[in-house]
């Protein structure tokens, strides 16, 4: 009983290897074969734009084929150890975290590079408004802050002026900027830009109030988790320290009334 269960588990393992090491199959020429269709849909879904070149899907693909390898041997110990439902349970989850672990750990990836740029977006305005106060273009006020810092948005900025360089206009450049980070700060600062392009209104005008919204989004944004801290904290108040309080406060005294009996 225990070889069989074994058997199957170990055979389930491998399709499930061979699936995932068929889309990092080489091939003759040496080169890793393209991953296409609903898989890579699924992998960009879960990487975003920046993190899902070929090379970082290919790499994604390997990570995950590595730890379900190893997941299945583990898991075929398990089962072998414990042939009941607490070994093959304990098994298929290792499977389940060696198939999501790689997606997880690029999707956190993803979501702190677009967080980092939603924060430093609000100072990064203010620099740029004093650019181009004075006189400098939008391109070369983005390249100086491009320049003088190493972040997240810094590299956005260094995509867009790549691509301006190339002869893409400036329009197409901050669109796919957008479509690479897709935040509510990012969509304010190439909407503004975009519209001033088109009506020719000046730049630091609309730079100065992309600004101020900005800074006072964020400030609404503290004052909401600030809000929620306190409704987060009635829980281990009550379930934490309340039964500690009871226990030194009312705890000698029940004592001493039951020594009294």
């Amino acid at each position: 009983m225990r070889l069989l269960a074994s058997l199957l588990f170990g055979g389930a393992a491998a399709l499930m290897t061979a699936q995932a090491g068929r889309l990092t199959a080489i091939r003759s020429t040496k080169r890793r074969a393209p991953i296409t269709g609903k898989r890579r849909s699924s992998l960009l879904g879960a990487t975003g734009v920046v993190l899902g070149t070929e090379a970082e899907l290919q790499r994604l693909v390997a990570r995950r084929t590595v730890l379900v390898a190893g997941a299945s041997m583990l898991g075929v110990l398990a089962v072998w150890v414990r042939t009941d439902v607490v070994g093959l349970a304990a098994a298929i989850l290792l499977l389940v975290i060696a198939w999501q672990l790689p997606v997880w750990r690029a999707r956190r990836k993803e979501e702190a590079r677009r967080n980092a740029i939603e924060v430093e977006i609000v100072d990064a305005l203010g620099e740029m408004v004093m650019g181009v106060e004075a006189g400098l273009t939008l391109e070369a006020t983005m390249n100086i802050y491009a320049t003088r810092h190493q972040s997240p948005l810094a590299d956005e900025f260094r995509a867009v002026l790549d691509r301006i360089t190339l002869g893409i206009s400036r329009d197409m450049s901050l669109k796919e900027m957008l479509d690479r980070t897709p935040t509510h700060g990012m969509q304010l600062f190439v909407a503004a830009v975009r519209q001033n392009q088109r009506i020719g209104a000046p730049l630091a005008t609309v730079l100065r109030q992309q600004a101020r919204t900005a800074r006072r989004r964020r400030r609404q944004t503290i004052e909401e988790r600030s809000a929620k801290l306190a409704m987060k904290m009635v829980f281990p108040t009550v379930f934490c320290i309340l039964p500690s309080l009871m226990v030194v406060v009312v705890g000698p005294a029940m004592i001493r009334t039951l020594e009294s009996l």
